[in-house]
């Protein structure tokens, strides 16, 4: 055993001692103290890729599930810069990542030796905390090596999560034994607890912040929810339930979909429209909880016509206010804020504030019945509106799984149409960056995280991007359903004022391809379907959900129809009375 192997033993035990145990790996030769370190522990489990990009995907849809940072592993070169994508939407989104690349020592930097690129801080300020100790030896003592691997665990949890890059020059040999065997005077001490234990520390919020947010709070107001923690999930239930005002859940939150959120004005994308009434209705103040919405209507109201109180509250430091208006930021774990909130609201002598919420509730059932008349009535006998098939989908998902959505088209079709009266499934999206690449390798990293199924829902292009991962829908222990919408290109950009110039438009926008996902899906040995009606869906669907495997389900549309359907609608709900004749 050499210095190179001995570093890559102490370095992956240490991080199984941290609960680490998902390693994605790439092969290479340069990272083989690594690798081989991964294969030879016990505790160790390691999945391979033939791409990084991938694997960096899949990594960060595993750390999303469990919170735990996965770990990358790859060679030198473009390899590690592969990672790139990922370690973005981790850095924005705060989800602990770990990657460890390889590197060529120093002697052959610069050099145009083979695969040697300049990997010092290779993702820039994506990372919370670069570090390279240099080519293993005795110089750098076992402690200090532990030390560093328990402070990069550290990194990636606090003071926010997010990806952190440890880089290993290694030098040839990688096996042989070329030290005479007196390298192993320092043995890990036994037992299971890291070298270094981090405490977290606490965010205490002032007793006194509380009493003043609710001793000045309106009447009424909307507590807006986006991307929290699932653990706050039922503190915020609560608060909902408590502070008696109307709920708008970001499909990010975990709430939007389900029935068990009080007070959720599941259809406020659409009562937002301009020329609908309820988009003048006055709010007089706005909680926001979480990460951004979705909702583009939402925040236009935020920067257009803001409430006269407008709170964040979040459990970072981040600057996420785009519209500049809100002139309250408080900072502190989620959970903490509801829980004092609530214990606040119930030692309010006054209970009898008015709220706003029941012509709210009666609004959205009503936008409700205009959605289900509008979006199955006029589905053609023998084609699917995507919208239609989002609002089915969101009714007969089972509750035993959950749910990874697509950007672009699929994330906003969800939010405005997803039906609030299916299964309460838990709900992802690499919302960060928006990005539409790696999503199926994301999925399949959330179902291992979870585990339990995954329905992903995505449109061509992204299946297009992510072709290679449909090798781990073949592979991965826990089925990932995958819905493809194919709408032959770019089906966002029809909303565009661009698709106006439709010289322009088809060629540099709209994009479109003639591909069909059969073909890729045999090449794989993957149950396929291509469904022609809503009803048609739904049976594959049901099928397909209870056949513990994987699957592919394409859905074809039309892409030029969804402005169409989108106008139809709101010109029906401008029709609509929203409030009690």
């Amino acid at each position: 055993m050499n210095w190179n192997t001995c570093w890559g033993e102490w370095i992956v035990e240490e991080l199984v001692r941290h609960g680490t145990r998902c390693f994605c790996i790439s092969p290479g030769s340069r990272s083989t103290p690594l690798t081989s370190a991964v294969a030879n522990n016990p505790k160790a489990k390691a999945v391979i890729f033939f791409d990084e990009r991938a694997a960096g995907y899949y990594a960060l849809g595993h750390a999303r599930a469990t919170g735990i940072p996965a770990v990358l592993i790859c060679t030198s070169g473009t390899a590690a810069a592969n990672y790139l994508p990922a370690v973005v939407e981790a850095s924005v989104e705060q989800i602990p990542l770990l990657l460890m690349t390889a590197d060529r020592p120093p002697e052959l930097q610069e050099t145009g030796a083979n695969q040697a690129v300049n990997q010092t801080h290779l993702f820039g300020t994506h990372v919370r905390w670069f570090f390279d100790p240099g080519c293993p030896g005795p110089e750098f003592t076992a402690e200090t090596l532990l030390a560093s691997i328990d402070h990069a665990i550290s990194k990636t949890h606090l003071p926010m999560s997010g990806p952190v890059h440890l880089n290993f020059p290694f030098r040839e040999p990688f096996f042989e034994n070329t030290d005479n065997g007196n390298i192993l005077e320092y043995k890990l001490i036994a037992g299971k607890k890291p070298f270094v234990r981090y405490s977290a520390p606490r965010k205490t919020l002032p007793e006194e912040v509380i009493q003043d947010l609710l001793g000045n709070r309106p009447e009424s107001g909307i507590l807006s929810i986006g991307r929290v923690s699932k653990d706050s999930h039922d503190s915020l239930r609560m608060l909902a339930a408590k502070l008696d005002w109307p709920v708008f859940a970001d499909i990010t939150s975990g709430l939007r979909l389900g029935e068990n959120c009080p007070n959720r004005i599941t259809y406020y994308d659409q009562l937002l429209h301009d020329e609908l009434t309820t988009s003048s209705w006055e709010i007089e103040a706005i909680w926001h909880i979480g990460f951004p919405p979705t909702s583009k209507r939402w925040l236009s109201r935020w920067e257009q016509k803001p409430a006269l109180q407008m709170v964040w509250i979040a459990d970072h430091a981040e600057r996420h206010d785009q519209s500049q208006q809100f002139r309250w930021k408080i900072e502190t774990e989620i959970e903490e804020f509801c829980n004092l909130a609530v214990n606040g609201l119930k030692l309010e002598e006054n209970n009898s504030r008015k709220s706003n919420k029941e012509k709210w509730l009666y609004a959205s059932d009503a936008a409700e019945k205009l959605i289900d008349e509008h979006l199955y009535s006029n589905v053609e006998k023998n084609a699917i509106n995507e919208f239609g098939l989002v609002r089915r989908l969101t009714e007969i998902i089972p509750g035993s799984f959950a749910f990874f959505i697509g950007n672009s088209l699929p994330v906003r079709a969800v939010n405005m149409f997803g039906s609030g009266k299916g299964a309460e499934v838990a709900t992802a999206l690499n919302r960060g960056a928006s990005g539409i690449d790696g999503l199926i390798a994301s999925a399949c990293g959330f179902a291992s995280g979870l585990n339990r199924p995954v329905v992903l829902l995505i449109g061509d292009l992204s299946a297009i991007h992510d072709l290679n991962s449909f090798k781990l829908l073949t592979e991965t222990v826990v089925p990932v359903l995958l819905v493809i919408i194919n709408n032959q290109g770019g089906g966002i950009f029809s909303f565009l004022p661009i698709s106006q110039q439709k010289k322009m438009f088809e060629t540099y926008y709209g994009t479109p391809h003639n591909l069909n996902f059969s073909s890729i899906s045999a090449m794989f040995d993957l149950e396929y379907h291509k469904p022609e009606s809503i009803k048609a869906f739904e049976e594959v669907f049901l099928k397909a959900s209870q056949n513990n495997k994987s699957a592919v389900i394409e859905v074809i549309t039309k892409r030029d129809q969804n402005p169409k359907q989108l106008e139809a609608l709101k010109q029906k709900l401008m029709k609509c009375a929203f409030v009690p004749e």
